[in-house]
């Protein structure tokens, strides 16, 4: 991670995405509650998008199972919208052991060291 105490320039800063450009987001983890056909799972992902990621501007890599959730350009990703990730995630009766983690800079997480 870069030093944040260095002095650095707005370019600069926005490039490296520091400072004002950082930008937040947050993963998520969800089992299925039972073995699931592909179509079914594309559906659910599908609805995913389109009931809770897509209205808040938002942007999702990953599946149904597991994934990264970030702002749809820059921006952060704020404490509503983990909430709101997680109680629809939490509705789903196809969902289960679902866990939601807290918000991490999206260029440079925390290492797993």
């Amino acid at each position: 991670m870069y030093a944040p105490n260095k002095q650095r320039s707005r370019r600069l800063r926005k490039k490296l995405h520091i400072g004002e450009f950082q930008e937040m987001g947050f993963e998520f983890e969800a089992e299925l509650e039972a073995p699931t056909e592909l179509k079914v799972q594309e559906s659910l992902v599908d609805a995913f998008l389109s009931e809770v990621v897509e209205p808040r501007s938002l942007t999702f890599g990953g599946w149904i199972t597991g994934g990264f959730i970030a702002s749809y350009g820059p921006g952060f990703v704020s404490e509503k919208d983990r909430e709101a990730i997680n109680e629809w995630l939490v509705r789903r009766p196809e969902l289960k052991n679902i866990h939601v983690g807290s918000l991490v800079d999206a260029w440079y997480p925390p290492s797993r060291d």
